[in-house]
């Protein structure tokens, strides 16, 4: 009798075990069920969730380059009507007035190129005027210069100092038109080069990104192998333990019926 308690007790709490992890999902759902488990498991979901933000790390980064991007857009596109309005200065089928109304649109296109150079941020950091433009990107999960971080220099990515040189040019005479097409050129080749090397970053941190993707991927499914209850196994536990609960349960009512028959045969 003291035996089939003993089973019956261990019985009923390997089914309390049992259902609890079915029910939580989780295998380990207390420390004592697999400490090292546990141990393991613990590091590998705080890499989860450093590779989770490490993509949004990339993505902000991405952010950041493709504000700095749109802007050498636009100043592309201005670089282009200031190229056109030379042009049409160095021509002598305008006389001086059309310079002075053509120039006084090459002046403004200057200016907006400067105001475009000193307004452009991201989150309150400045992205082509050459100052604070350093940037440190955290895309990896732990401290490897190399293989966690990308820094990016925006300042050497455009040299936007003097304002590309523009400040003092103005095509109120033809000769002064002629002596803008270089240093036009030179800002349009600038601009060129700054938004092909911010295209490249931007290619580099999108297969960053989808190596972080990847990386999560083999690491949710090492630490499911681990932590997760397999269901068909214990489910199977279960319906097991259930049958040997109902066969102890039988012995233990015969155990305890034997001593009532002895005590029958005492009092005949």
């Amino acid at each position: 009798s003291m035996v089939a308690r003993r089973r019956l007790n261990n019985l009923v709490d390997n089914q309390s075990k049992e259902r609890t992890k079915l029910s939580s999902g989780s295998r380990i759902y207390q420390a004592a069920f697999d400490p090292s488990g546990v141990a393991i498991s613990t590091g590998m979901r705080a890499k989860s969730r450093s590779n989770m933000q490490a993509q949004r790390n990339v993505n902000d980064g991405i952010s950041l380059l493709q504000v700095a991007e749109g802007t050498l857009s636009v100043m592309h596109q201005i670089g282009g009507r200031l190229r056109e309005l030379a042009m049409q200065a160095a021509n002598d089928t305008v006389g001086e007035a059309e310079r002075a109304v053509a120039n006084k649109e090459f002046r403004q296109m200057v200016g907006e190129v400067r105001r475009l150079t000193a307004s452009t941020k991201f989150n309150g950091n400045h992205l082509i005027n050459g100052e604070g433009s350093v940037y440190d990107l955290q895309i990896g999960v732990n401290n490897d210069p190399k293989a966690d971080r990308l820094s990016y220099d925006l300042k050497k990515v455009l040299d936007s100092e003097n304002n590309f040189g523009l400040n003092s040019v103005n095509i109120l005479s033809k000769e002064g038109a002629r002596a803008s097409f270089s240093k036009i050129d030179n800002m349009i080749k600038d601009v060129s080069s700054s938004r092909a090397q911010i295209g490249g970053a931007m290619k580099r941190m999108e297969s960053s990104f989808n190596n972080l993707q990847i990386g999560r991927e083999n690491l949710e499914a090492s630490k499911s192998k681990i932590v997760d209850t397999e269901v068909a196994s214990t489910t199977a536990n279960i319906a097991k333990n259930e049958i040997m609960k109902s066969a102890t349960t039988s012995i233990l009512s015969q155990a305890n019926s034997t001593p009532q028959a002895a005590l029958k045969l005492i009092n005949a």
